[in-house]
């Protein structure tokens, strides 16, 4: 009788240790899936920064070269206009 006891109790601990690591299971799952969706928004972030500061950079160099542009447009009519005096 004893010897079924210790199986019945050895059974019972085994049954309460799978409950144990199901839980801990699940609650793993979980935390990676948040952990990952988290990280793929930190990911986005900071890749929407890095493009917003190049897009800035593209936008004032354009802004430049247009400057540069416009200068060498007023110059060329002023040497155009120096010509038919």
């Amino acid at each position: 009788m004893e010897v079924v006891t210790q199986y019945i109790d050895h059974k019972t601990e085994l049954e309460q240790h799978i409950v144990a690591l199901e839980a801990e299971q699940a609650s793993l799952i979980s935390d990676i899936s948040a952990l990952k969706e988290r990280l793929t928004t930190l990911e986005m972030e900071r890749h929407a920064s890095s493009l917003s500061s190049e897009v800035e950079a593209l936008r004032t160099e354009k802004a430049v070269l247009e400057e540069k542009i416009s200068s060498y447009s007023v110059e060329s009519v002023a040497s155009s206009e120096g010509y038919q005096v």
